[in-house]
Order: C-alpha cells, then sequence, then structure tokens
C-alpha cells in the first residue's frame, strides 16, 4: 500500500510539471473569440466590409478578405486588409470567400456575417481548417437556432477559463444537492449578465471583464489549495457561483458581440447562443462527475487508502494547481493587454 501512495506522489508531481508546460501553451494559444468578417450591403451589388481580428494576431499577420472573382474593389474606396467597398456584378449566393494571412494561419476560427440589403443576416462560424466559406441562401429562423446554438456550444468548450471555473465549483461543492445548486446559481448568473449586456443595457469594457474573469479562477484555486471548511466559499459555494457568474457572463458577451446577434432575430439568436452554451456546459460537467465517479470507484477497493483521506488531500492540491496555473497566467497576460 505504502509503495502505492509513493507511486501515485510521483505521477502527481509528473503531472504538476505536465500542466505547468500546458498551462503556459494553452494561455499564450487561449483567445476564444474568431476573426469576424462582416460584410453589409448597401446597394444592389454593392457592399463594404470590416475584419475584426483579435489582439494576439501579429500586427504583419493581419489577415486579407480574398472575394470571388465577381467582385472588384471600387475606386474611389480606398481599400485595405481592415476593410474597404467592393462591386459585384452578380448575386454572392454561391460564391465563395476566404481568408489570406500574409505570414501563417494563427489556427483560429472566423466569423462570417453578411448583412443582407433587404434585411437579415447570413452567418457562418468556420473552425481553423476550414479555408473558405461558400454563401448559402438567406438565414431562417431555423438556420438560427442551429448556427446560434453551435457558437454558443463551440464558444463555451473553447473557452478553457470558464470551464475551469466550473471544475472549480465542481471540486468545492463536491456533494450532487450543492452541485445542483451552484451550478443553478452560475447558470442564471451568467444568462442575465449575458442577455442584458448583449441587448445593449449594460457596457463593460472587454480588456477588465476578461482579466477579472481570471482573477475567479486564481481564487476558486487558493480557497481549494486552503481547503477551509469555515470560508464562504466553502459554506455558500452558490453566493460565489452567482457573483461570478455575472462577471463570466459578460464575457460570454464580449465573446457574442464579436459575432453580433442576427438582425430581426436578435431575441431568437440571443436565446439559442446562451442554450449552446448551457448545453456544452452540461457536458462538460456530466464528463467530469463520470470520470470522478470512476476514480472514487476504483479507489474504493481499496479501503485502508480510501479511509486514510490522503489521496483526497492529494486530488485537492492537484485539483488546486490544475486551476490556478493556467489561470495565473491568464491574469498576467490580460492584465498586460490593458495595462499598456
Amino acid at each position: 500500500m505504502k509503495r502505492l501512495v509513493r507511486v501515485l506522489g510521483r505521477l502527481q508531481r509528473l503531472s504538476v510539471l505536465i500542466l505547468l508546460v500546458w498551462g503556459a501553451s494553452t494561455a499564450i494559444a487561449h483567445d476564444a473569440r474568431p476573426v469576424a468578417v462582416t460584410i453589409n450591403a448597401l446597394a444592389p451589388g454593392v457592399f463594404n466590409f470590416s475584419v475584426h481580428v483579435p489582439p494576439t494576431v501579429e500586427a504583419d499577420n493581419q489577415p486579407e478578405v480574398l472575394w470571388p472573382s465577381l467582385c472588384k474593389p471600387m475606386p474611389q474606396n480606398a481599400q485595405g486588409a481592415a476593410g474597404g467597398t467592393m462591386q459585384c456584378s452578380g448575386a454572392l449566393e454561391g460564391q465563395q470567400f476566404a481568408l489570406h494571412y500574409p505570414l501563417f494561419n494563427p489556427s483560429l476560427a472566423t466569423f462570417y456575417r453578411l448583412n443582407l440589403l433587404e434585411g437579415g443576416s447570413i452567418n457562418a462560424m468556420l473552425a481553423p481548417t476550414d479555408g473558405s466559406w461558400t454563401v448559402p441562401p438567406p438565414v431562417t429562423p431555423g438556420r438560427v437556432v442551429k448556427e446560434y446554438t453551435l457558437l454558443g456550444i463551440e464558444h463555451i468548450i473553447g473557452g478553457y477559463d470558464h470551464l475551469l471555473f466550473v471544475f472549480g465549483l465542481l471540486v468545492i461543492a463536491r456533494t450532487p444537492r450543492r452541485i445542483l445548486l451552484t451550478v443553478t446559481g452560475f447558470t442564471l448568473a451568467h444568462s442575465i449578465s449575458l442577455s442584458l449586456s448583449a441587448l445593449g443595457f449594460v457596457h463593460v469594457p472587454v480588456a477588465p471583464v476578461e482579466a477579472t474573469i481570471a482573477l475567479s479562477i486564481v481564487f476558486l484555486a487558493h480557497e481549494i489549495g486552503q481547503k477551509d471548511a469555515s470560508s464562504l466559499t466553502y459554506r455558500y459555494p452558490l453566493v460565489v457561483s452567482f457573483s461570478f457568474g455575472l462577471l463570466h457572463g459578460l464575457g460570454f458577451a464580449s465573446a457574442l458581440g464579436e459575432i453580433g446577434l442576427a438582425q430581426n432575430e436578435a431575441l431568437l439568436s440571443l436565446l439559442f447562443f446562451n442554450v449552446g452554451v448551457e448545453i456544452g456546459q452540461l457536458f462538460f460537467i456530466g464528463g467530469v462527475l463520470g470520470l470522478l465517479w470512476l476514480a472514487t470507484s476504483l479507489l474504493r477497493l481499496s479501503p485502508k487508502l480510501w479511509e486514510s483521506g490522503e489521496l483526497r488531500n492529494r486530488s485537492d492540491w492537484l485539483a488546486a494547481y490544475l486551476i490556478g496555473i493556467p489561470s495565473a497566467y491568464w491574469l498576467l497576460e490580460r492584465v498586460a493587454q490593458f495595462a499598456w
């Protein structure tokens, strides 16, 4: 049994080293926001466009939108990588758009939004591996439901900071009843702030919000490491999840703001983006709880080791590092971005 404990201890130290590397690489690569290309129809065959690129893309690697061959720059309008005005000799339906990076593809998703002259819009989220986008027929309510649900799922699954926060809540809550209350509080809170921000009732700068989100995860890591059962966090995890949930909802809203709500379907797109976030969150929670149940079942096969509580203490310590290393890096990185 002592040998098993020693082996687990070595594995634990190895895990920490792996997490150090993973945390740094993930933090550097982490930016859940896509490159956003917005195309607006101004008149029949006339379009202007803008390109919003996350700050992680270098200045000399800004992407250029490659338009279909039937579209040419209007001579009286200056063109640039960030936008311009185009004249097209035919309809854009069935035509192909692509992004060209001067140096290398930074593996970012691309969101295309085509605002139509007659109202409504066509939206598409492309994975980093998708090189081009073919314009489909105009959007319908059914397309809005499908696309924004998928956008919500993709955002939460790619949002490692939000997932680590939820993981921290699960570690602190522990029992099924407390987990249900804690996760419900987090869901309700971020749904409220997401809706208020996306609909324009609340305006908060993105950079401080992202930095404070990272700080909230550092806070959870500290609480897990201290493991003080008398602290407010352990006694009332619902209060913590609801309070920080409002903050995380503003983070969701900043990502949705990059994409925009579908014209004439703002409430529908907001609703199903939030539904997608919840679906992705539930999948993550189910996966984590399933793994914890499996690990607990295996450990119970060794009653002495389980009853000693040593492994549970070590698992809390490991969880604190798992959450704390990347979140501390994100905090420093995000503070540096808006401090300078």
